[in-house]
């Protein structure tokens, strides 16, 4: 593992998106590279449609706490534009941003779609992914997570054979299928940041 020992990720969205499925296959994945890991997570006002975001810490050293503050973290993996610009401050300077591009819009307040992507166009080491063309390309409807995290995961100083385990180990109850089309997603999300 690369120095500094301790990686932060967070994971932004909106609630059923499956920001938390995603911090849980992070959180998965350094266990099974043989690090410590927390996750903490917090979720908006409603199941669906509130903010949610979760928080991995993974380290070869002991972790006290997955609480991530202001301007540490490593990554951002956010699953939709207005999510992912406000929880950019949690970043460090050096820090990568992987993010859908498609917005979901669940509020009248919500910003001209425009105009977020404009922001993020300007922000340092952002890589946009437009998920939906993955998922028809792939044809797969939830194939989009899988490609944030593909992408996501060059980022990570985590071995490759993690992630393949973590998924397997994550969708086992799913059949051989659903968890092929979850790894070619998340082979595919690879592909876009190597």
């Amino acid at each position: 593992m690369r120095s500094p020992t301790t990686f932060g990720v967070i994971v932004a969205g909106v609630g059923g998106q499956g920001a938390i499925t995603i911090a849980q296959l992070i959180l998965a994945a350094a266990w099974m590279g043989g690090l410590h890991a927390m996750q903490s997570e917090v979720h908006g006002m409603s199941q669906r449609g509130g903010e949610v975001n979760a928080q991995v810490l993974f380290s070869n050293a002991g972790i006290r706490s997955p609480i991530i503050e202001a301007g540490t973290a490593d990554l951002l993996i956010g699953l939709e534009p207005l999510e992912t610009l406000r929880h950019l401050h949690y970043l460090g300077q050096a820090g990568h941003t992987v993010t859908a591009s498609e917005p979901l819009i669940n509020m009248d307040a919500y910003p001209e779609p425009e105009k977020l992507l404009a922001l993020l166009h300007k922000t340092p080491n952002v890589k946009l992914i437009d998920t939906k063309t993955f998922a028809t390309e792939l044809h797969f409807t939830q194939a989009g997570n899988m490609v944030l995290l593909g992408a996501a995961t060059n980022f990570m100083p985590l071995d490759e054979s993690v992630w393949t385990k973590a998924m397997r180990k994550r969708f086992h109850s799913k059949s051989d299928k659903i968890i092929e089309k979850n790894l070619a997603a998340l082979r595919r999300g690879r592909e876009l940041t190597a």
